[in-house]
């Protein structure tokens, strides 16, 4: 714990956390439930994969014959359908490329998500009307970080 406090403290004297992002995190840290990491939230599941396809249309048909799964339509793309989890097939080259990977957060919290991630030293991107966060890996592998919940409905 000794060391996550340092961490927090470093980050904040360095100008990449704000005084009430450091308040949130440490708060956070205080709470210790034992569904959060010591360092403020954990990802859980696999909420969605996103991938590029050529024809839209033919895709959707393809995972619906096929594995018998439901699609979503939705403006621009659509959700293939696996229980709680699903895939969501976009348009765009090359084809077969996967878009990003959404990781799921037992009770996320917008806030709170920001504030450790910036206490983890790095710096999230909201998503235009929705539910997470984007950040990117050190490969380059665009990571969506939301809800376990969320179904992108």
């Amino acid at each position: 714990m000794k060391s996550t406090i340092s961490t927090l403290l470093t980050t904040y004297e360095n100008g990449k956390l704000s005084r009430r992002d450091l308040v949130q995190a440490l708060a956070l840290l205080a709470a210790g439930s034992g569904t959060v990491s010591a360092a403020g939230f954990q990802g859980n599941s696999i909420n969605h994969v996103s991938m590029y396809v050529s024809d839209l249309q033919k895709s959707s048909d393809f995972y619906q014959r096929v594995l018998g799964c439901t699609v979503n339509k939705r403006e621009g793309n659509n959700q293939i359908l696996f229980g709680k989890n699903f895939l969501v097939l976009r348009p765009g080259k090359p084809p077969g490329k996967v878009d990003h990977l959404a990781i799921g957060v037992d009770n996320f919290n917008q806030d709170s998500v920001a504030a450790d991630l910036k206490a983890r030293g790095i710096t999230p991107l909201n998503e235009k009307g929705g539910a997470g966060f984007h950040v990117v890996d050190p490969d380059g592998m665009p990571l969506q970080i939301t809800s376990v919940n969320n179904t992108g409905r």
